[in-house]
C-alpha cells in the first residue's frame, strides 16, 4: 500500500506513514504486554482454582510477578497502568471471598463458623495488603546493580480503594457476629443464692430480645457484603445500640450476682460463667469495681483455712491419730487433708492470675501482702505437720510390717471347707502407703517397708495366684457332682492335708512359691479333669437324647400314608447301626471318666457312679422304645380319627374269604406275627449295647422273662 502510495505520489502519504509507525509501536507495545503479563495469568490461575482458605500461599508469589514486570517491561511500568493491575487483583481476591463466604448465608447460617470464615478472610486481605507493603519497601532489590531504580511512588490508597471499603464491611459483619456469639452464651447463664431465679429470668428476657434483634438479619433478603447496599448498615447500627442497652443490664445484673456470691467459690463461678462477656467495655466498667471485693473474700479464706488447721491439730491430739477420709491409710491420708486444706487457698489464687484486669484494678502490695500469708500456711502444712506424720510413721511401720509377714498364706472355714486367701489389710495399708509416700520426698523410707514395696509386683502375683487357686478349689467342692466328691483323689489329696501347709505357711517361708506353684497345678488338673468327666455324661446324656424318635412311620411321613413295611428292615438296620456306634461311644467315654477321676474299677464308689451313667443309658432306652411304641398307639387309636396305619387284603378264594394277612392268631406270618415281629426289633435295640454296670449279672438291657414283651424290659 506504501508503494502504491508513492507511486501515485498520493497526498496521503505522510499520514499514512504516521499511522503506520503508530500501529507498529502499539504491536510492539502489545507484544511486550503480552510477553511479561503471560507468567502473572498462571498464578491468577492458580488463586481461582483453590479455595479461597488456601489463596495465602499464593499471595507473595504473586506480587513478586508483579515487581518482575514492573522492572522488566518497557511499556507496563507506568504507575497507571500498575494500579489498574493491582486494583484488578484485588477485585479478582473480593470475588473469591464471596464465593467463599457465601454472602447470602452469612448471617443465616451457624454463627461461629461464619465468624471463622469471615475472619479468615479478613486475615487473608490484610495479609496481602502488608505483603504489597513489603514489596513495595524492597522494589530496589528487583534491579541490577547500576540499573535506575523506580519506586511505586503512588498513594497505596489507590490501589486499595475498593479493599479497603470491602475490609470495612467485612470488620462490620465480623463485629456483629462476635457480638451475637457473645450474647448467644446468655441463654446458658444460671444464677445460685437467693436472687438467682429473678436474675435468671431477666438474663432469659435479655436473651430473647437480643434474639429478636439478631432474628432481623436472617429475615433480610439483601447482600451484607454489597458495599453498594446502605440498609445493612442502618440494620448494623439499631443492633448495636440494642446490644449497649442489653449490655449496661448485664453489667447491673452481674452486680447484684456478685453481692448474693456466698464466698469465693461461688463468685469465681460466676466469673467463668460470664467469660468473655466481661471482656465487654459496658460490662467491663461496672465489674472493675468488684475485684477488690475478692480480695477481701480470699483474705477472709485464709483466716478460715488457719482455723480449720488449728481444729484439725485439736482434734489429733484428742484422738491419738489424725482424721483422714476412710478410704485413705492414716499417714497418706493426714498428707491428703492437707493438700485438700492448700487446694481451698491455692484453687482460687490460681484463679485470680486468669483475672485479666486485677493488676489494674486494685493495688499490687494488697496482693502480695496475702501472697506472704499464703506462703506461711505453706510453710506451716509442709515443713512441721508432714514432716511430723512421716516421723512417727516412720517409727512404727517396721515391727508391724513384720508380724503380718508371719502370718499363713491361706485360711479354711470350718463349717463350708471352704478356703480363702489370708493376705494381710496390713500389708496392703504399707504398700499404700509407700506407693503414696515414696515421691513426696519427705524422707527416707524405712527399710522394711521399702523392701516390702519393692517386692509389690510379687505380692501382686502370689495374691493373685492364691486367689485364682481358691476359687478354682472352691469350685470344685461347690460344683462336683455327688458322685465326685467321693471318688476324687484328687480332691482328697488336695482335702485337707494338701492345703495345711499352705495354710501355714507365711509370705517369706522358704520353698512357699514352690509349693504354692504345685498345689496351683494340682487344682487346675482337678478342675479341669472334674469339668471334662461332666461333659463326658452331658455327652452321653446327648447320645442317648438322640434314640428317642420313632423307628418305624407312615410311608413318606404322610398322616394319611399306611405304615411303610417295604423299607422297615432298612430303617431298622440304620437304627441298630446308631445305637451299636452309640454304645461303644457311651463305653468309650466312661472308661475315659474312670481315667480322669482316678478311679478304681472294683472300689463300690465306682460300682456306683457306673449304675447312675447306667440308669441313664437306661433312661434312654426306654424312651426311646417308650416313643417307638406311643407313634403306633397313636396311629391306631380309632379314637384319634386318624388314616388306616395297616393294611389288610379281603380275597375271595371260591368257596372261602381269605384275609392277607392272616388275622387269625396263631398263623404264621399272619397280622398278629406281623405285629409281634415289630414289638421285638423295636424292643431288641436294647440288646445291642453291652451293659454298662457288669456287677448287675446282665449283658445288655434287654432281659427275657416272661415270654410278653412287656416283661423283656428291665
Amino acid at each position: 500500500m506504501m508503494e502504491l502510495l508513492e507511486r501515485v505520489e498520493s497526498s496521503y502519504i505522510s499520514a499514512f506513514k504516521t499511522m503506520l509507525m503508530d500501529v507498529e509501536a502499539a504491536l510492539t507495545e502489545a507484544q511486550d504486554v503480552r510477553l511479561h503479563l503471560m507468567p502473572l495469568k498462571c498464578r491468577l490461575e492458580d488463586i481461582e482454582r483453590v479455595e479461597f482458605s488456601e489463596v495465602k500461599p499464593f499471595l507473595l508469589p504473586l506480587l513478586h510477578v508483579v515487581c518482575l514486570i514492573w522492572v522488566t517491561s518497557k511499556h507496563y511500568n507506568m504507575p497507571v497502568r500498575i494500579v489498574v493491575l493491582l486494583q484488578e487483583i484485588c477485585n479478582l481476591l473480593i470475588e473469591q471471598a464471596l464465593v467463599y463466604l457465601s454472602p447470602e448465608d452469612l448471617l443465616k447460617g451457624d454463627m461461629e463458623e461464619s465468624l471463622g470464615k469471615v475472619r479468615m478472610v479478613l486475615g487473608i486481605l490484610n495479609t496481602f495488603k502488608e505483603a504489597f507493603e513489603e514489596r513495595r519497601e524492597k522494589l530496589h532489590t528487583y534491579y541490577e546493580p547500576g540499573q535506575e531504580v523506580r519506586e511505586w511512588d503512588f498513594n497505596s490508597t489507590m490501589v486499595f480503594v475498593t479493599l479497603d471499603t470491602f475490609l470495612k464491611r467485612l470488620e462490620m459483619v465480623e463485629d456483629l457476629l462476635a457480638t451475637a456469639l457473645d450474647l448467644m452464651k446468655l441463654e446458658k447463664i444460671e444464677f445460685s443464692g437467693i436472687k438467682g431465679k429473678t436474675l435468671g429470668q431477666q438474663v432469659l428476657d435479655m436473651y430473647e430480645e437480643f434474639q429478636e434483634a439478631y432474628k432481623l438479619f436472617s429475615e433480610r433478603t439483601y447482600d451484607c457484603l454489597d458495599l453498594t447496599n446502605m440498609d445493612f448498615e442502618q440494620d448494623a447500627f439499631g443492633f448495636q445500640q440494642k446490644v449497649e442497652d442489653i449490655d449496661r443490664r448485664l453489667g447491673t445484673v452481674f452486680i447484684q450476682a456478685f453481692d448474693d456470691a456466698s464466698d469465693l467459690e461461688h463468685a469465681f463461678k460466676l466469673l467463668d460463667m460470664f467469660g468473655s462477656l466481661l471482656e465487654r467495655p459496658v460490662i467491663a466498667a461496672d465489674a472493675a469495681d468488684k475485684y477488690s471485693v475478692l480480695i477481701s473474700m480470699f483474705s477472709r479464706a485464709l483466716d478460715h483455712a488457719r482455723l480449720i488447721y488449728s481444729r484439725h491439730i485439736q482434734t489429733e491430739l484428742k484422738l491419738g491419730s489424725p482424721p483422714v477420709h476412710k478410704n485413705m491409710p492414716p499417714v497418706a491420708g493426714a498428707l491428703c487433708w492437707a493438700r485438700e486444706l492448700r487446694a481451698r487457698i491455692q484453687v482460687p489464687f490460681d484463679q485470680f492470675r486468669r483475672i485479666p484486669h486485677l493488676c489494674v484494678s486494685v493495688p499490687a502490695k494488697l496482693l502480695y501482702d496475702h501472697l506472704d500469708s499464703f506462703s506461711l500456711i505453706n510453710l506451716i502444712f509442709f515443713l512441721w505437720y508432714q514432716e511430723k506424720l512421716y516421723a512417727d510413721w516412720s517409727q512404727t511401720v517396721s515391727e508391724k510390717s513384720q508380724y503380718n509377714l508371719t502370718q499363713p498364706l491361706i485360711r479354711r472355714d470350718p463349717e463350708t471347707k471352704l478356703v480363702t486367701v489370708n493376705f494381710d489389710p496390713q500389708l496392703v495399708l504399707v504398700l499404700r502407703e509407700v506407693s503414696y509416700l515414696s515421691g513426696s520426698r519427705l524422707g527416707a523410707i524405712p527399710p522394711t517397708a521399702a523392701e516390702i514395696y519393692s517386692s509389690k509386683e510379687s505380692y501382686r502375683q502370689l495374691a493373685a495366684n492364691l486367689e485364682l487357686m481358691v476359687n478354682r478349689y472352691n469350685k470344685v467342692l461347690k460344683t462336683v457332682l455327688e458322685w465326685g466328691e467321693g471318688l476324687t483323689e484328687g480332691a482328697q489329696e488336695l482335702s485337707p492335708a494338701a492345703l495345711k501347709k499352705s495354710s501355714q505357711s507365711s509370705h517369706f517361708l522358704p520353698g512357699v512359691w514352690d509349693h504354692i506353684s504345685m498345689v496351683m497345678d494340682d487344682v487346675h488338673d482337678l478342675e479341669q479333669r472334674i469339668q471334662k468327666a461332666k461333659n463326658n455324661v452331658e455327652e452321653i446324656q446327648t447320645i442317648v437324647g438322640s434314640w428317642a424318635s420313632p423307628i418305624f412311620v407312615r410311608r413318606d411321613c404322610r398322616t394319611e400314608s399306611l405304615l411303610s413295611l417295604e423299607d422297615c428292615q432298612d430303617r431298622l438296620e440304620r437304627r441298630y447301626s446308631l445305637v451299636r456306634e452309640s454304645g461303644q461311644r457311651i463305653h468309650l467315654l466312661v472308661k475315659e471318666n474312670q481315667s480322669l477321676l482316678l478311679a478304681d474299677p472294683a472300689s463300690d464308689i465306682w460300682k456306683a457312679y457306673v449304675d447312675y451313667v447306667d440308669e441313664i443309658v437306661l433312661d434312654g432306652f426306654f424312651t426311646a422304645i417308650e416313643c417307638s411304641l406311643k407313634y403306633l398307639l397313636e396311629n391306631t387309636d380309632p379314637k384319634a380319627g386318624l388314616a388306616p396305619l395297616f393294611e389288610v387284603q379281603l380275597d375271595l378264594v371260591i368257596p372261602d374269604l381269605i384275609f392277607q394277612p392272616s388275622l387269625d392268631p396263631g398263623t404264621n406270618d399272619g397280622f398278629y406275627d406281623m405285629v409281634e415281629g415289630l414289638l421285638n426289633d423295636i424292643y431288641r435295640i436294647s440288646s445291642l449295647v453291652p451293659r454298662l454296670a457288669e456287677h448287675s449279672g446282665f449283658l445288655h438291657y434287654q432281659v427275657r422273662g416272661c415270654g410278653a414283651p412287656s416283661c423283656w424290659w428291665q
